[in-house]
C-alpha cells in the first residue's frame, strides 16, 4: 500500500476500520486463560491498552492543510516502573470501575459508542463484543487517569490482538483510537511527557537497531541474561532521541503489519545502542 494515504486524514481512518474489523482477535480466549489462572498460584492479570493515533495538521497549511498521522505515546517517568520507556496510555483492569464503563459503552452513552468501529466490532457476536467493551472502558479510564485525554475526544477504530507478557504475567488487550481534537493534557506522576512519532518513521529501515542493556548484578541474579538485547526503534527530533523497544514496539508493528499487508524493516545487527538497565527498573523503588 502507498503510505501517502499516512496524509489522508478521512482515507487512513477508514481503512483502518475496515482492517480491524476484518482481523481475529483472541479476547476470549485470553479472558478465559486468566480466568483459569486465577484459581492457581500463577495469577494473570488483564491491561486494556488505547493505541492513540492522531493527525496534527501543519501549522499555517489553513483548514484543509496537510498533516501526517502519529501515535501518542507516554513516556514513563522516574517515579515508576520501567521509567524512561514509551508505552500507549493504559493499564490494569478494575473490576467495578471497568465493568461500569463497559456498561455506559453498551447503551450507547458516549459519542464514540455509535460509530463505526462499534458497529463492526457488534458483528463479531455478543460475546467478544462485551470483552471489547470491557477492556476499551479500561483503556479510556487510564488515558483519562495519564494525561487526561477525555473519552469524547477519542473514536474508537478497533480491537488488536493481545500480547503476552511474561515477566509481569499481563495479557494486554490493545484497542485503537483515534483522538479527534488537540486537548489540554495534564501529565500524571506517572507519564513525564507525551512522545508523538509519525506512522512514516516505522517504515524506513535507518531508524531501526539492537538496544542492548548492561544488565545489574541484582537482575542478573533473577535471572536476566546479559547483556539482554532487543529489536528497537529509534526516533529523533529537536535533538532529541528516544528509543521504542519492548511490548509498545511488538504492539505498533503489529497494527502496521495488519493495516498495511507486509512486514516492516527490522534491525540487521549492525548498528547497536548500549545503555545500563538500572537495579530497580522492575520495582521503581529508589535504592536506599
Amino acid at each position: 500500500m502507498d503510505l501517502s494515504i499516512l496524509h489522508d486524514q478521512e482515507g487512513f481512518r477508514l481503512h483502518v476500520i475496515d482492517v480491524l474489523a476484518q482481523t481475529p482477535v483472541d479476547y476470549l480466549e485470553e479472558v478465559k486463560f486468566i480466568e483459569k489462572k486465577g484459581d492457581g498460584l500463577e495469577h494473570w492479570d488483564g491491561a486494556g491498552v488505547l493505541l492513540p493515533l492522531y493527525f496534527p495538521k501543519d501549522k499555517g497549511a489553513g483548514k484543509n492543510g496537510s498533516g501526517q498521522y502519529v501515535f501518542l505515546l507516554n513516556k514513563r517517568s522516574k517515579r515508576v516502573q520501567q521509567a524512561g520507556d514509551l508505552c500507549a496510555p493504559g493499564g490494569g483492569s478494575h473490576p467495578f470501575l471497568d465493568r461500569l464503563s463497559q456498561q455506559i459503552l453498551r447503551f450507547g452513552l458516549l459519542p464514540l459508542a455509535r460509530g463505526p468501529g462499534f458497529k463492526q466490532a457488534r458483528e463479531r457476536g455478543k460475546a467478544i463484543y462485551e470483552k471489547i467493551l470491557f477492556f476499551l472502558g479500561n483503556a479510556l479510564r487510564e488515558s483519562w487517569e495519564e494525561i487526561h485525554l477525555s473519552p469524547f475526544n477519542v473514536e474508537f477504530l478497533g480491537p488488536l490482538q493481545t500480547y503476552r507478557l511474561q515477566a509481569r504475567r499481563w495479557i494486554i488487550f490493545p484497542v485503537v483510537g483515534r483522538v479527534k481534537q488537540p486537548w489540554r493534557y495534564r501529565l500524571s506522576a506517572e507519564v513525564e511527557k507525551i512522545v508523538s512519532i509519525p506512522l512514516q518513521v516505522f517504515f524506513l529501515p535507518e531508524n531501526y537497531a539492537l538496544y542492548s542493556l548492561e544488565v545489574p548484578e541484582n537482575l542478573i541474579a533473577q535471572g536476566i541474561p546479559n547483556p539482554w538485547n532487543f529489536p528497537c526503534l529509534v526516533y529523533r527530533e529537536n535533538g532529541e532521541e528516544e528509543i521504542l523497544w519492548g511490548a509498545t514496539f511488538k504492539i505498533i508493528r503489529t497494527f502496521l503489519e495488519t493495516t498495511f499487508d507486509h512486514p516492516l524493516p527490522f534491525p540487521d545487527g549492525l548498528k547497536i545502542i548500549h545503555r545500563p538497565l538500572v537495579s530497580n527498573y522492575f520495582s521503581g523503588i529508589e535504592d536506599p
